[in-house]
């Protein structure tokens, strides 16, 4: 079967801090050569900066199916464009849709009756079963793990897959399917950059994370060989996607020994790390860090109080944060990471943030609006608070409840935390400071995200595009109402993990 993975172009890409971070999309180049080891033709594009328009790549590459890659939940409003318009095109393809969102909340996918089905197992499994399916002409309610129209405007779930996808057997990531791309992906400074995989998953349960329960708190590793080997075929800036870096302390280390045995070392990497990892096993941080000239580590702070961090359901106090930090620093590690902004902050929590940056010296960090994602427990709980069903709206950016101070005050205060970081170009970190790891020709692009980062500290970008305006604390005056949200369709199996998180 002749197969068109799509990427797509999301509207929210340039609010927040989208422009610093795109990255490949790893989970395509996956399911690419899942496809190409079971026979079949697959071709990636990447919508974010394929010029050419959908219409020319469908006429240009001819596919029988199309699968669509809708990893978060911004993806949602532009994968019902594309489903639209890959049928307009040619009603015989065959149009599936998966990633973490819609894998998560289908529902989001709620009357868009041009989905031939859902998937809702990993792609590497799901894909090539849908493709076997369609060459022999089999219904795709055949398939186990998707979701398919039923007859009555409404899906149907075909089942349970029979067994966890296994990482240690899958093939490696097909790096030449986005080459045309590659100069295009970048992490903060640095560009271009590839992405790697060592691990899937997570055993915690933070509250506004979706990866525990997408992955049903179990975590999965791939061979270390394979590592080794996807090691040596990406470039010199890697970010290493793995949800929590350094989980399974034993197997860690030896994936460390592995990568220092060969010759490759990376001029960048940037792996996501929990705090207590890093204080309880400061030994492993050690061990890795001869493997890349300049190498960060992204934590996710959170909150500067311990009684924040209970709130998130975080597992850790603010002890292990600064501890984390200073071991790292030690270590030569670059230290960045988040903060969550709750609604519910008051002016002194904010002043008890900025304390917190100045006393730890943070200021590569970036700073996120507390956000209930569709598919968690958490959205379920906030659901009926919800103001805003705008899913362009949940880019951890926006409002989507009245906060406790008036809504003009809390975004000028919002807006003054991020002047405590190194984008804040007026502050101590000038245009010319981020100018070293970047190539020439590159340049000009680092000056355009630079200026366009500055908005982050313009309390009225966020005012014009908010949806919530000022009134009392339950809404009851807030101008914009929400639109409902779409009735839930039939849920993923239970224990089911769904097609890969991670392509932003």
């Amino acid at each position: 079967m002749r197969v068109l993975l799509v990427k797509p172009a999301s509207a929210a890409i340039d609010f927040g801090l989208a422009p610093f971070f795109q990255t490949e999309p790893l989970g395509l180049q996956y399911v690419a050569a899942a496809l190409r080891a079971s026979g079949h033709t697959p071709t990636v594009v990447d919508l974010r900066f394929d010029r050419r328009g959908l219409r020319k790549i469908l006429e240009s590459s001819q596919p029988e199916v199309v699968g669509i890659s809708a990893v978060h939940i911004l993806d949602a409003d532009a994968t019902r464009a594309l489903v639209s318009e890959v049928k307009a095109f040619d009603r015989k393809i065959a149009v599936v849709v998966g990633g973490h969102a819609i894998a998560m909340y289908p529902a989001a996918l709620a009357g868009c009756p041009d989905v031939d089905a859902i998937a809702l197992s990993e792609g590497e499994l799901a894909m090539p079963a849908i493709c076997e399916a369609l060459r022999k002409r089999r219904p795709l309610d055949t398939v186990a793990g998707l979701l398919v129209p039923d007859g009555m405007s409404g899906l149907t779930s075909t089942g349970d897959v029979s067994e966890q996808l296994s990482l240690e057997a899958i093939a490696l990531p097909d790096r030449n399917a986005v080459a045309r791309y590659q100069h295009n992906y970048c992490c903060l400074n640095y560009m271009p950059v590839w992405t790697m995989e060592t691990a899937r998953g997570c055993r915690h349960r933070c509250k506004f994370c979706s990866v525990w329960q997408f992955h049903g708190r179990s975590q999965r590793y791939h061979a270390i060989d394979a590592v080794r080997a996807d090691f040596g075929a990406t470039g010199p800036n890697v970010f290493v996607v793995d949800d929590t870096f350094w989980t399974g302390s034993e197997r860690s280390a030896d994936l460390a020994d592995a990568l220092l045995s060969t010759h490759t070392r990376k001029n960048w990497l940037l792996v996501q790390s929990r705090l207590d990892t890093v204080v309880e096993h400061p030994e492993l941080a050690e061990r890795w860090r001869p493997l890349a000239r300049n190498f960060d580590v992204f934590f996710g702070f959170e909150a500067p109080t311990s009684r924040g961090l209970r709130s998130l359901h975080k597992g850790a106090d603010v002890g292990k944060t600064v501890e984390a930090v200073r071991i790292a620093r030690k270590l030569g590690f670059g230290v960045t990471g988040n903060f969550i902004i709750d609604p519910d902050y008051t002016e002194e929590d904010f002043q008890v943030l900025w304390a917190f940056l100045r006393e730890q010296e943070l200021a590569r960090v970036g700073f996120t609006i507390l956000t209930p994602l569709p598919g968690t427990v958490y959205f379920e709980s906030m659901r009926d608070r919800l103001e805003v069903g705008d899913w362009n709206q949940f880019d951890l950016h926006h409002l989507l409840w009245q906060p406790r101070l008036p809504v003009r005050r809390f975004f000028e205060l919002y807006c003054e935390t991020w002047r405590r970081s190194v984008l804040y170009l007026q502050g101590q970190k000038k245009w010319w400071h981020w100018m070293p790891q970047v190539r020439l020709r590159d340049i000009p692009r680092l000056a355009r995200i630079l200026a366009r980062t500055q908005r982050l500290m313009d309390p009225e970008h966020y005012l014009a595009r908010s949806a919530i305006r000022e009134g009392s604390r339950d809404g009851a005056a807030s101008e914009i109402r929400p639109r409902p949200f779409a009735m839930e369709p039939p849920g993923r199996p239970a224990g089911v993990p769904c097609a890969h998180p991670h392509d932003e």
